[in-house]
């Protein structure tokens, strides 16, 4: 194995946007007080992290005083900043996100100027052994609320990200590569979908290079993706996957037994929080998919109609290590992780960013949720140690000794 195939443990790191944090001195206290915690009990002395960094903090941020404040801060914390998350746009734990968190979409000047001043920040941040990183970002916009005429509006804001990127590598010697994250429901939710659209972006953007796809496990679990088999297709397309987002699924099992299948309806309703969106999907015997917007949904038309459907797929992000939760019937999509970690192993040549995304500790049913903010530091560090088992496991975890940064793409 070259010292180039795998990743070290330093290189595993998590989304902040587990935390709340609303603005930069939000974030600061955060990196303080939840990031270095993490940090310290997975014993490590640097650890690389997709920080979110909202829309009002990353204005901030590119005025010069609190930009060297900051980066003095990730300095003295031992956090390497080699990825974003640019996604959420304000804020993210506070009432009733839902849908709203794909706004503004990318047919929105907001969404170009938040994703600049991202990459700007990033390209100070970045440690001097990485010539690149990578910025997550909505998936185009809500499907349900997409037009042509949107779509238009998106594909040239798009090109105006990149040609600034472009412009950003000249000045700065740094390639900053904005991933675009498919998700249920959204433009791009599907293999098929990215393929199309990247097919269509390479062939009509110049800076085509600072684009590319970034690949969440729940997601492609939730739409019944084979994530070996997404990756492949992607891979044999050309597409560019920038970052790999570690993530579970929450997948419901519903018994024939009608006493039975109450009990599991009603034991899946608490997870029905009002915080996020958890889209539904379920599959019948000709590969068709039912989808419900929202949990709640899928619990009224299972309780009411009593459906053919025997399996749902939930967009909730349970944590990486949860196979069973609560009941036999409902389990983690940890078959899709598997999927992919054996991906990585066969691909010796595709070392994207890994990183967990977990943020919904603070919404599970209150018979999982930490209890404490320490037993959630817990709970995250426990998550990635999970990973380094998994690449452990496949010869994919390097000594501290041969790190060298990811590569984006």
């Amino acid at each position: 194995m070259s010292a180039r195939t795998g990743w070290t443990a330093t290189q595993i790191g998590y989304c902040s946007n587990v935390h709340p944090t609303h603005d930069l001195g939000g974030l600061r206290a955060s990196i303080e007080r939840h990031f270095q915690t993490v940090r310290t009990l997975r014993g490590l002395d640097t650890q690389d992290s997709g920080l979110w960094i909202s829309a009002g903090a990353a204005a901030e941020l590119q005025q010069p005083p609190a930009r060297a404040d900051f980066l003095d801060l990730l300095q003295r914390s031992g956090l390497r900043l080699t990825s974003l998350n640019g996604f959420p746009y304000g804020q993210f734990h506070q009432g009733a996100v839902k849908a709203d968190v794909y706004l503004p979409s990318w047919a929105d000047p907001q969404r170009l100027a938040y994703s600049l001043d991202l990459a700007r920040f990033l390209a100070q941040a970045l440690p001097a052994d990485c010539a690149q990183g990578v910025i997550s970002s909505v998936p185009l916009g809500y499907a349900a609320r997409w037009s042509a005429a949107l779509q238009q509006r998106a594909e040239h804001q798009l090109r105006e990200l990149t040609a600034a990127l472009a412009q950003l590598r000249l000045e700065t010697g740094k390639k900053i590569v904005v991933c675009l994250e498919m998700e249920p429901d959204c433009v791009l939710e599907n293999t098929g979908q990215a393929i199309a659209f990247f097919h269509h972006w390479q062939a009509t953007d110049p800076h085509q290079e600072h684009l590319a796809l970034c690949f969440d496990v729940c997601h492609q679990a939730v739409m019944f993706e084979n994530c070996y088999q997404s990756l492949e297709r992607l891979r044999q397309a050309r597409v560019p996957i920038g970052k790999i987002q570690l993530s579970n699924a929450l997948i419901c099992h519903l018994p024939a037994d009608n006493h039975r299948r109450e009990q599991v309806l009603e034991t899946l309703g608490g997870f029905a929080e009002p915080t996020y969106l958890h889209q539904v999907k379920a599959r019948d015997g000709q590969d068709r998919l039912s989808a419900w917007a929202d949990l709640p949904a899928a619990l009224d038309d299972c309780e009411q109609n009593r459906s053919s459907h025997s399996e749902l797929r939930i967009h909730f992000h349970i944590p990486l290590f949860s196979e069973h939760l609560l009941l036999p019937e409902l389990n983690g999509s940890q078959v899709a992780l598997s999927q992919t970690f054996d991906f990585l192993a066969d691909h010796g040549d595709f070392r994207p960013v890994l990183e967990v995304e977990t943020y919904s500790w603070g919404v599970l049913p209150s018979q999982l949720r930490p209890t404490t903010e320490h037993a959630q530091l817990q709970g995250i560090a426990a998550e990635l140690r999970w990973v380094e088992d998994q690449l452990q496991q496949r010869q994919l975890l390097q000594p501290q000794a041969l790190e060298a940064c990811a590569d984006a793409l």
